[in-house]
């Protein structure tokens, strides 16, 4: 009996054992990140990247589609040669054996071909969505980048920032910062950088990020990078502010020069931290207009443990009287900070990560805060308007729009605990670039990088496929184990025409039949029961069809469809 090539009759245990081992590669590369050339390549060939994408998802659904069709091709023709088919029935399996809709087939059928036909297109879809490279990050550790170590003790006079005046050079910055230091709740507060105001802060800095604009990591990996983060010990200065009745801080008019356009007002007083004879004394100027008197001030000092800021207004005033007597305090708490910083955007986020050892033990960078915080109010202009009066009064006001039912005297202490805490960061960082600049005072820590990077597919595609290779290979071991690994296979193939032609020739027809009988009338017998016992007709009424199975001989015979004209009898 002729059977099948060999090469022909296993290739779709070799398709499907490759579109499995596809499969499985993607899901061991799931986690993998492709950095370095690749990802570049692919966001600037992107056109050409889809077209590779789509000719492999095409190659790997058609190998899987060839599968499910040899199966049901080989079924056929095992059964076809083992029993009898009906024409309808085998005009389904010859749809499916080459997906295609035969629209005469009937309705059930079609609807069979039709799902047969778009499985293909279906494992297509799978397989481009589990080969299409994706944007991914690849975070791990590349170079170092300095952070400040305070050395002590340092000289105040050089405290602020990198310039070596204090509270001049900056101050404007400082207090831009302070004006918007509250914001609406769930609302990202973005601001610059103080030294360096190309970079950006995301919500508080608590004094950290200082390196940011100043230095750039060290390089192990030539590989591009849009983004990195490292860990930095600093302060997260916790403001509480009150009103005290008691406060001695005041402000009073000072000697006055006849017929000056300026007026000079003294601020003195002590803080609760500061001993007795430790006054805090210094002169604001306001020019000589009706609001003349509308002057604020305060006093800051770290003594004795506790870190404390007083401010006061004129007695006469109207505008700022509501931070009267109001006292705060500051509590550095010393934290380990997460810093990351975003390359793309000129940002830099800070978390905090947990406490740390206090590394300032002699007080020196608490002091040095509360020193130039102290000189803010001594720099700030009085002059038409308090510089300080209207950042507070900017503060209060935001306080009251994202808090409407907050009593008014806990708007005017929460809005100066937001100011203040953004001036105590913005000068612990300005602090940080001093020691790392001028001082040269700083220790390298590890960077982890995020790198551009590229992986293969989405999981749940790649999931899917897998899913799908794992069903097709055991639908083929289940056919292999039943049909003893196809054995017997003929060479008949009803998709194949010529295979076709072959078996209608070497079959006896209806109508030779009855003109053998008519010729030779002394093999009547003898023929016709030769012809019954050598094939075997069968019809099918509802598809005026018949066909005819040999049943001895090297290849089973089918007799092409034929639409009776004649007779609506069966042949036996």
């Amino acid at each position: 009996m002729a059977t099948e090539h060999r090469i022909l009759k296993f290739l779709h245990i070799s398709l499907v054992l490759l579109s499995s081992a596809v499969s499985i590669t993607l899901l061991c590369l799931l986690d993998q990140r492709f950095t370095g050339r690749l990802p570049h390549l692919v966001s600037h060939y992107r056109d050409t990247a889809g077209v590779i994408v789509q000719i492999s998802a095409t190659i790997l659904a058609a190998s899987q589609g060839y599968v499910l069709c040899t199966l049901v091709n080989f079924a056929v023709r095992l059964q076809v040669f083992q029993s009898f088919i009906s024409a309808s029935s085998l005009n389904l399996l010859a749809a499916l054996s080459i997906p295609r809709i035969d629209w005469g087939l009937g309705g059930r059928s079609i609807a069979i071909a039709a799902l047969f036909t778009i499985i293909g297109p279906l494992f297509g879809a799978v397989w481009a969505g589990a080969l299409t490279p994706l944007a991914a990050d690849s975070i791990h550790k590349d170079g170092s980048i300095p952070i400040p170590v305070y050395s002590f003790p340092f000289n105040l006079t050089s405290s602020i920032a990198i310039s070596q005046c204090p509270a001049i050079g900056l101050i404007t910055t400082l207090l831009s910062t302070a004006l918007g230091a509250t914001s609406a709740p769930n609302a990202t507060r973005v601001y610059p950088k103080i030294e360096v105001p190309a970079w950006s802060y995301s919500n508080r800095s608590y004094g950290v990020g200082a390196s940011q604009g100043l230095f750039s990591p060290t390089v192990i990996s030539n590989d591009s990078y849009t983004a990195y983060s490292y860990q930095e010990p600093g302060y997260w200065s916790q403001v509480t502010c009150l009103y005290n009745e008691t406060s001695n801080l005041t402000i009073t008019p000072s000697v006055s020069v006849e017929n000056s356009p300026l007026a000079l007002w003294l601020v003195e007083g002590s803080l609760p931290n500061t001993v007795a004879n430790n006054v805090s004394s210094y002169t604001l100027t306001t020019d000589n207009s009706l609001w003349y008197d509308e002057v604020l001030g305060w006093s800051a000092a770290a003594a004795n443990g506790r870190n404390m800021l007083a401010m006061a207004t004129v007695a006469s005033g109207h505008w700022y009287t509501p931070w009267n007597t109001m006292q705060c305090s500051i509590d550095f708490q010393p934290t380990i900070f997460d810093v990351a910083v975003n390359l793309t955007q000129s940002m830099i986020s800070v978390t905090a990560s947990g406490p740390h050892t206090d590394f300032d033990p002699t007080g020196s960078l608490q002091t040095a805060v509360m020193t130039n915080l102290d000189l803010i109010s001594r720099m700030s202009s009085n002059i038409g308007i308090s510089t300080l009066g209207t950042v507070l009064s900017a503060n209060s006001a935001a306080m009251n729009a994202s808090n409407p039912g907050m009593i008014e005297d806990e708007i005017y202490l929460r809005a100066g605990e937001n100011m203040i805490a953004a001036l105590v960061d913005d000068l612990l960082v300005a602090e940080a670039s001093r020691q790392m600049i001028i001082d040269n005072s700083s220790v390298a820590v590890p960077v982890n990088k995020q790198f551009n990077a590229i992986r293969l597919g989405s999981p749940r595609f790649i999931y899917l496929s897998l899913a799908i290779n794992i069903v097709l290979v055991f639908i083929v071991l289940a056919e292999a184990f039943r049909t003893k690994a196809w054995h017997h296979l003929p060479a008949f193939n009803i998709t194949n025409l010529q295979s076709v032609i072959d078996a209608a020739l070497l079959s006896p027809s209806r109508g030779p039949i009855h003109e053998e009988v008519e010729e030779d009338g002394n093999s009547t017998s003898a023929t016709s029961q030769m012809i019954q016992k050598r094939c075997k007709w069968t019809y099918d009424e509802n598809d005026n069809a018949m066909m005819l199975v040999k049943l001895s001989g090297d290849v089973p015979s089918i007799l092409l469809q034929h639409v009776l004209s004649e007779s609506q009898e069966p042949l036996v």
